[in-house]
């Protein structure tokens, strides 16, 4: 027996049975989703990418020192590949206007590394065309190049084909394939002046498929379509956070195995770089050539940021490109000042080669497959240079196959399932779907006899594959540690429709009940509720939470039964299935967020007696976090005491938006909370600060403005934008407005 994520009496139950336990305690590096993991033993690939601004006005005979050096460097130190862009009729990027011809000089210059465009903006082109210009860098490079696809988003590089501007992604996807089967060495049918014109390439590639990227500035759907067509992905952190980045890889990944491809896909992820071996010379280095670097992409974006797809998601009913013209310098100053700040502690690779490893091991863990390292962002391309050895070194450092921590190949779960000779094997579903996608693990997994899956849900697409490589038994397994673990299974045998979690396994009792502890009928949901001999007797010096959550047997004296909070019903089989969590789990700006965690940490303030946290509409319809807070007697707190106090402990978008003083908590006449009755958060709103009222004309004229912005309705001279509810795209609001309010900048 293999096992994870096990108890003391399984492994007591296994041993007296005469199995052989073998334990493996290393195995959460496997699971990209846990966040306990430790380091992973997957290879992470590094690239260098360019997309400098041509407006330096500089040395025209240095103008790609940095370029064909960079490359050279990059060639002889195990880099993976060089990236160059397409961009058209600005400065920003401008110095690649057509990476076809910039990735023929790379090859001339070059003999290991791979050489890639990033992007090639197809729907500029005829594909035919860009088929055959790859053609003969391909065999200019012996076989070394790829293409990532963009639809774009710029209208004025349009100019080149207008008439697929509207269209554009659909012409992508459909170039994309156009270009494939061309290269592949089919004909194709075009039509000409006269015609139609059979279409083939010259001349041939020396690749036999072409590696296919398509570029997605966060855009789930793209995501998705990517993994559909089985190309792999080329994306930023411009508009998405890690965690955000993650979901969508899990996105393109399901899709990509649900349309039948091999392996699963290989995701790259430019980020700006500078590694050197002292922290302050890198930030000293880095802060004003990205200052201007971002300037120059908010001069691209200002006409057209609408079409920017970073702003796409959030603008709302909001103009974004009148709101963004209206911008006067200093305003643009201070918004890229705050997005620098962001950008280098969030979203960059800038430190030590030891630094670093931190970001590095967040992005392995979202399923990154391949950092593309952008360097010409205006730092002195000498500098870069000099450089390039403390990049290098970072490559080394997170590509090792054999990390600090990690186990040697020997000690990882497929090949302890082989030595050891596994029979009966228990694992999460998040786990076996790695598993599945390493050839070691498939083979592996093949000779096991008994498989049990749990801790998490089984979703159809896996317990199919599951089923379809396993010659033995496989059984989903349910049960919270509340209850010993267990205490339901279901051998699946075939897969229709979602996966049972089963029946109760001996001397254990499973009711689905509505809110006034009533059986519910077949097929409707209700809560879970479990009892019988495994079920614990509660928490450790927690007699409330016991309280709440173990409830006194309706149908039997001296026994009780365990409140779940998950949400199933019974089949006309008999057996139960899983629906989802009744828990206050909610989904604010892509992040997934336990109300109850907010509230024990605001519970552990000094002042606070009792505390809830919910989800509420602002006046645009916008969800946010607001905060109900009782303080004990005689007490004082302020909204930046409670902020300071859950900033110890909590992710900055988990802090709420509001924080209001109640005398007392709404309460059902059965003494449970009644979290509709909870008030308006503004009409006990604390303020940062003590309320102070504006005093002049002028101050008035601006907390109006803030007002509506905000749709607060009491805001005091010294309150902070951002702590009452404001974010960047409404700073860019209120300054437009009071613009042309007061007709100042």
């Amino acid at each position: 027996s293999i096992s994870f994520d096990i108890s003391v009496l399984e492994i007591f139950w296994s041993l007296t049975r005469g199995f052989t336990v073998v334990l493996h305690g290393g195995e959460e590096r496997i699971s990209a989703r846990k966040t306990t993991a430790t380091k992973q033993t997957k290879k992470l690939d590094f690239s260098l990418y360019y997309f400098a601004s041509d407006d330096s006005g500089g040395n025209p005979s240095d103008k790609y020192k940095l370029l064909i050096e960079g490359a050279k460097f990059a060639d002889q130190h195990g880099f993976d590949a060089v990236w160059t862009p397409e961009r058209h009729f600005h400065a920003f990027g401008g110095q690649y206007p057509n990476p076809s011809v910039t990735s023929a000089a790379l090859a001339a210059v070059t003999r290991n590394i791979k050489i890639r465009a990033g992007s090639c903006v197809l729907p500029l082109h005829n594909p035919i065309r860009i088929a055959e210009e790859w053609a003969f860098v391909d065999n200019l490079s012996q076989g070394r190049v790829g293409i990532s696809f963009a639809s774009g988003w710029q209208p004025d590089d349009f100019v080149l084909a207008p008439q697929s501007y509207e269209k554009r992604h659909d012409v992508m996807f459909d170039g994309i394939e156009t270009v494939r089967s061309l290269w592949r060495g089919e004909t194709i049918r075009s039509v000409g002046p006269k015609g139609e014109v059979e279409i083939k390439i010259y001349p041939r590639p020396v690749q036999p498929e072409l590696p296919v990227w398509v570029t997605a500035a966060g855009n789930p759907q793209t995501f998705r379509k990517a993994g559909e067509v089985g190309a792999n992905m080329l994306t930023h952190l411009l508009g998405q956070s890690i965690t955000e980045l993650a979901e969508k890889i899990g996105i393109y990944r399901r899709a990509w195995r649900e349309y039948g491809h091999q392996g699963e896909g290989h995701v790259t992820l430019m980020l700006h770089a500078f590694v050197a071996d002292d922290e302050a010379f890198v930030c000293e280095q880095v802060h004003g050539p990205l200052k201007n670097y971002l300037r120059s992409a908010a001069g691209l974006i200002k006409q057209y940021a609408s079409s920017f797809p970073a702003f796409k998601s959030i603008a709302g009913n909001t103009n974004v490109d009148e709101v963004f013209a209206k911008l006067c310098e200093s305003d643009l100053e201070a918004l890229l000042d705050h997005a620098v700040n962001r950008y280098y502690q969030s979203s960059g690779l800038f430190g030590t080669p030891s630094s670093c490893l931190s970001q590095i091991d967040k992005l392995r863990q979202a399923g990154v497959d391949e950092i593309a390292c952008l360097i010409d962002f205006g730092i002195p391309g000498d500098i870069v240079l000099e450089h390039l050895p403390q990049l290098a070194q970072l490559r080394v450092n997170a590509s090792s196959e054999q990390q600090p921590g990690d186990q040697p190949e020997g000690d990882s779960i497929p090949a302890l399932l082989e030595t050891q000779a596994v029979t009966h094997f228990q694992c999460t579903p998040s786990m076996a779907s790695m598993l599945l996608a390493d050839a070691k693990g498939r083979q592996a997994l093949s000779g096991v006899k008994q498989m049990l899956v749990g801790g998490e849900a089984l979703s159809i697409d896996l317990a199919a594959e599951l089923r379809t490589l396993l010659t033995g038994d496989l059984i989903n397994v349910y049960g919270p540690t509340e209850t010993t673990i267990w205490s339901t299974t279901y051998t699946i045998d075939t897969v229709n429709g979602a996966v049972p979690i089963g029946r109760p396994i001996a001397n254990t009792e499973l009711f689905v009940l509505d809110k006034n502890l009533q059986p519910v009928p077949v097929g409707v949901p209700g809560e879970l509720y479990i009892g019988g001999r495994g079920v614990v007797r509660g928490y450790w010096h927690r007699p409330e939470l016991t309280g709440e959550r173990f409830i006194r047997h309706p149908l039997a004296t001296d026994a009780r039964l365990y409140r779940t909070g998950d949400v199933a019903r019974y089949r006309a089989d008999g057996n139960l299935e899983f629906l989802g969590r009744m828990d206050n789990q909610v989904k604010i700006r892509g992040y997934r967020i336990e109300l109850g965690e907010i509230e024990y940490r605001l519970r552990q303030h000094p002042a606070v007696s009792a505390a809830v946290v919910a989800v509420r509409d602002d006046k645009r319809g916008e969800k946010m976090l607001s905060s109900y807070v009782v303080l004990k007697g005689g007490m004082n707190a302020n909204s930046a005491d409670f902020r300071a106090h859950l900033k110890q402990n909590l992710a900055e978008f988990m802090i709420p938006a509001s924080f209001s003083i109640l005398e007392s908590l709404p309460l059902t006449p059965n003494g449970k909370l009644d979290r509709r009755a909870l008030p308006d958060p503004q009409a006990g709103a604390l303020l940062p600060q003590e309320y102070a009222a504006p005093r002049t004309p002028m101050e008035e004229k601006v907390i109006d403005a803030w007002k509506k912005v905000l749709t607060a309705e009491r805001i005091g001279i010294h309150d902070n934008f951002f702590e009452i509810g404001g974010d960047s795209l409404r700073a860019v609001q209120l300054v437009v407005q009071l613009s042309d309010e007061l007709e100042v900048n």
